[in-house]
């Protein structure tokens, strides 16, 4: 037994088994919390932002792995001491916009993530940066990098509402990989095959046209665990009808804003001094003033319901219960209300943050990873991210019976190791490429 020991020791050296060795190990772990510097514009929303640096106490890897989510709180995720215990490090994040989703802007998230690279690069001296974004966090590492790969002034130039900033003034520090888990397209395609088209008065939460209802029984809903079938002349109409609600919320925020801008710029023209108080005071007002819009009813998929839509082993429902008939009615995480340049710049079609558009041009080697029973996350996404990469070096990956925090679901759930299996899928592709 000594002898296998030792031959495995030396093998180990040699750099065979290592990951055998640093899974089997009882591995301590040292955190440290760090405040970055909150770089771009001020804004009277979002705080700087914050991570927790993972690492063996014993050692300082060459190579680092950023977990993030553009409003979610990711330090203390469970990739990040999963990642730390196979010998590399995790910076788990938490952005200027932690739980603060209403005023989301994604293009400073792009400036947290860049304060993020270089600060670890350049202040901590680690060798290598992998980006790792789960769920939401996966088009936000592919916007990151897409823009980081740009030479100005190539990069985008303001948030879609025509505000700062311009990442062009910025120093984005390129990273080393990609890992995109369990995500789709960008945050307002997910809103956008979500909302609800039966919603007829957006200031009444309980308006409905019943021919666009996909929770009605007449339509072809059951309650889950019973399977909803829908037709092809329903389904056509129900999906056209989602994009012209979501045509009609972005055409309301841009009006929104200009209304905004409008007094901006007859607070800025040289003859504002020139009106009357009272006209001072209310241009004054309308350039300051922060409005929002009310959303109700976004948790409409027929993906929730119908098991002929991306088929795969998920259990009917959503991860919130299987009543998502009942839940979307109910407040949600994408916001009931949210600023106007919220909703453009995160939560709608009208957003710069579009996976499939922004992976061509990312070439650094990426994992795209997914659980085949996520309720919420669609395997087919997960493929197109994978296809649309200009990587030469990239690997897609299903997890079997994982749901969307790759917990064991569904009928194929097996033994219940799917995170077990997940973090050594994401440490046999980092030994791959990067050292520890």
């Amino acid at each position: 037994m000594k002898r296998i020991l030792v031959i495995v020791q030396m093998l180990a050296c040699l750099g065979i088994f290592s990951e055998f060795l640093t899974v089997s190990a009882n591995v301590e772990i040292r955190h440290e919390s760090v405040r970055l510097t909150r770089i771009g514009p001020e804004r009277r929303f979002g705080v700087s932002p914050t991570g927790i640096l993972y690492r063996p106490i014993d050692k300082m890897p060459q190579t680092v792995v950023i977990v993030i989510h553009p409003e979610n709180d990711r330090r203390n995720d469970w990739h990040c001491n999963a990642i730390a215990q196979r010998g590399y490090a995790a910076f788990c994040m938490a952005t200027r916009y932690v739980r603060e989703n209403e005023h989301l802007i994604m293009e400073e998230v792009v400036l947290d993530l860049a304060e993020a690279v270089r600060y670890l690069k350049e202040d901590r001296g680690f060798r290598y940066v992998v980006l790792q974004g789960h769920s939401g966090g996966g088009s936000t590492v592919a916007l990151y990098q897409n823009q980081a790969g740009k030479n100005p002034p190539n990069r985008i130039q303001h948030t879609p509402a025509g505000d700062p900033p311009n990442l062009n003034n910025y120093y984005l520090p390129e990273a080393d990989g990609l890992i995109i888990s369990a995500a789709h397209l960008g945050r307002g395609w997910a809103v956008a095959r979500k909302l609800d088209p039966s919603v007829v008065d957006e200031n009444d939460a309980l308006s409905v046209d019943p021919s666009l209802d996909m929770f009605d029984p007449k339509n072809g809903f059951r309650i889950p665990p019973e399977a909803s079938l829908y037709s092809e002349e329903f389904i056509k109409r129900f999906k056209a009808a989602q994009a012209a609600r979501m045509q009609r919320l972005i055409a309301k925020a841009f009006s929104m804003v200009a209304e905004r801008k409008m007094y901006q710029k007859l607070l800025a023209a040289p003859d504002f001094s020139e009106r009357t108080p009272r006209e001072q005071l209310k241009i004054r007002r309308g350039a300051i003033v922060q409005r929002y819009m009310t959303i109700y009813r976004d948790f409409s998929s027929l993906y929730y319901v119908d098991p002929t839509f991306d088929p795969d082993d998920r259990l009917l429902g959503t991860s919130r219960g299987n009543r998502p008939d009942l839940y979307n009615y109910y407040a949600y995480f994408h916001p009931r209300n949210i600023s106007p340049e919220a909703l453009l710049s995160a939560e709608s079609t009208a957003s710069n943050v579009y996976t499939p558009n922004l992976l061509p041009d990312v070439t650094v080697p990426l994992l795209t990873i997914i659980g085949s029973a996520d309720p919420g996350s669609l395997v087919s996404e997960t493929r197109t991210h994978y296809e649309a990469s200009g990587s030469k070096d990239k690997k897609f990956v299903v997890i079997e019976g994982a749901d969307h925090g790759y917990l064991p679901a569904g009928p194929k759930a097996g033994k219940g190791d799917q995170r077990e299996r997940t973090a050594k899928v994401l440490t046999e592709w980092l030994s791959k490429r990067f050292p520890r």
